[in-house]
């Protein structure tokens, strides 16, 4: 039997989520995988929306943000890329976020660096918030599609032959990591030049 602490669960709840999924993801399995019963999980965690929040900081934990470089929009784009390659890396971070509704201490810190980011780029307190809340969204939304791209089969040749521009992108040279490095500078960078404009 492993030593039962919150480092100990949260390590064991994630090998779970990552092996298995979402599906999963149970007091049971993550018991089990400790040599546990369940119930020895409720002196650590109060229900499986807590045991969801401690894995999602320990997954934050074991890949920490970047140092801030004092450049804002250098900074917030690590940033970007670093919460793309810890989705990518524990692709069932943000089910598990949604479906419990997480907010843990790790995840509000990261929110107050990001806005604190678009602050420093001299935009008053309404703009940087507006800045933060957009890009955020935005970039989150960019990840999720590419999760879901990467697991999709493309059209057929058939199909495709009818539709020459579609055939072209999808037979095009991809490199995800340009594309998502175009996407995220370029919003960084409008939303800034429209919101220093207005």
């Amino acid at each position: 039997m492993a030593k039962l602490d919150t480092d100990n669960i949260a390590a064991a709840a994630l090998a779970i989520v990552d092996e298995y999924g979402v599906a999963g993801f149970t007091m049971r399995a993550v018991a089990d995988a400790l040599g546990v019963t369940p119930m020895a999980l409720y002196h650590y965690v109060s229900d499986k929306a807590a045991l969801a929040a401690l894995l999602v900081d320990a997954a934050i934990r074991k890949n920490p943000l970047p140092p801030p470089t004092g450049k804002w929009q250098d900074d917030l784009w690590a940033m970007a890329n670093w919460m793309r390659e810890n989705t990518l890396t524990h692709p069932v971070f943000i089910h598990l976020r949604r479906a419990y509704h997480v907010w843990t201490p790790t995840l509000l810190q990261m929110t107050e660096r990001w806005l604190s980011l678009w602050q420093q780029s001299g935009l008053d307190l309404d703009k940087a918030i507006l800045a933060a809340k957009t890009s955020s969204m935005a970039i989150s939304g960019f990840v999720d599609e590419e999760m879901i791209f990467s697991e999709m089969q493309p059209p057929d040749e058939a199909t495709l032959s009818l539709l020459p521009n579609v055939r072209v992108m999808f037979n095009a040279d991809r490199s995800r990591e340009i594309e998502f490095e175009l996407a995220v500078k370029s919003l960084i960078e409008g939303l800034y030049a429209r919101l220093s404009k207005t």
